[in-house]
């Protein structure tokens, strides 16, 4: 069984939809006895750079974008032997990471734990990392839909397909995401007449406004990061131990004839987080819109409150492995005549000290995010 949709942000997701089996009272959205809701979202996987534990606190209506980080709190994940592992807080406040070295082991049970600065305290069922096969082949095919205009940047694209076997243990769960990286020319721009500080790393608007747009050339390598805007699951109950051929995972733009980097994520999922992920598309899908799913199918499966056993707790404590493969599409090829790219043009100028002058700079830093950064990504050959 298989299911997607577009367009809801991976961290959106995260504001939680799983029925629980008890639930408490709902007014208006606002949990009774409760000032705000935590989030919990933790990853446990066997590719280092993807084990981390994010903690907010959101207002106290589920309808509410507002969240604020939880700093200062005692992160562990314990495994089947008993070790434990403590998390460090890090950058950005409020995501707390493992030690240099710590990688999940396939087969391996972990189970998580929070105290809150407060006292509160959490904690996750055990789950078990299952191992996931390698991603056989992936392949790109120009496709246009119909249904969007010729101005629509969904009409044209490319349509990615892989092959994967599935393992011969039953009761596998996949899930797929993907990464982007662009090189960039320039790494700030200020608009309404504003002009770049560059020791504040900041655009500084001028008194009075105006329509003037200045561009500031980066001082270096700079990327800027992407990813998928859509939720992608896969269950192998229908499917099991046999080769899986033409599974769609991801669209990518027909922006530009420029060659498109593409990092692709194959993760096997526990059968919690499966069922996670599955009830916020079915409840997207029949409601049409993320804030319109109800209050009681948005609370966590496997993470529950210690100190006070009535809170719903919004989340997911996800132990998975994981697959990657790096390739390169190749915007020129198999274009059908009088097909186009939909460039966006950068507006405004590109800002240049004077002729002359001393002291003066013109190019901007590139900061790391998120969404940037001045590390070359894996495997770039441009």
């Amino acid at each position: 069984m298989s299911l997607t949709f577009k367009n809801i942000s991976f961290y959106a997701l995260l504001i939680g939809f799983v029925t629980w089996a008890c639930v408490n009272p709902i007014t208006d959205f606002v949990q009774i006895d409760a000032t705000s809701f935590t989030t919990i979202e933790a990853d446990i996987s066997d590719d280092p750079e993807l084990s981390k534990v994010r903690l907010t606190s959101s207002a106290n209506r589920l309808t509410s974008q507002l969240s604020l980080p939880i700093s200062k709190a005692i992160v562990s994940v314990t495994d089947q032997n008993g070790v434990k592992t403590s998390f460090t807080e890090g950058i950005p406040i409020g995501t707390y990471f493992p030690p240099t070295g710590f990688v999940g082991k396939v087969g391996s049970s972990y189970k998580l734990n929070v105290k809150m600065l407060t006292g509160q305290t959490y904690e996750s069922t055990t789950e078990t990392m299952k191992a996931v096969p390698e991603i056989e082949n992936a392949i790109s095919r120009f496709e246009i839909f119909d249904q969007y205009s010729e101005v629509d940047i969904r009409r044209a694209g490319f349509t990615v397909y892989l092959d994967f076997k599935d393992t011969p243990a039953e009761g596998d769960f996949y899930l797929w995401n993907w990464k982007h990286y662009a090189k960039v020319g320039f790494c700030a721009t200020c608009t309404d007449g504003a002009a770049y500080d560059f020791k504040k790393k900041d655009c500084i608007q001028p008194r009075i406004r105006t329509d003037a747009i200045l561009n500031y050339m980066c001082d270096g390598n700079c990327w800027d990061i992407s990813t998928n805007n859509d939720l992608n699951v896969f269950s192998d109950v229908l499917t099991n131990g046999q080769r899986v051929v033409g599974r769609q995972v991801a669209r990518i733009p027909f922006d530009n004839f420029t060659p498109y980097y593409f990092r692709l994520e194959q993760r096997s999922i526990t059968k919690n987080a499966y069922a996670f992920y599955q009830s916020l598309i079915s409840q997207v899908q029949s409601s049409g819109s993320l804030f319109d799913v109800p209050a009681e199918t948005r609370f966590s499966l496997n993470i529950k409150s210690l100190t006070k056993p009535s809170e719903r707790v919004l989340g997911i404590f996800n132990v998975f492995s994981v697959r990657k493969k790096i390739f390169i599409i190749d915007r020129r090829k198999n274009i059908p005549p009088g097909e186009f790219p939909i460039i966006t043009v950068v507006p405004g100028e590109v800002y240049a000290c004077p002729p002359g002058s001393v002291g003066c700079l013109d190019r901007a830093p590139c900061i790391e995010s998120p969404t940037r950064t001045k590390i070359t990504p894996e495997g770039w050959v441009f």
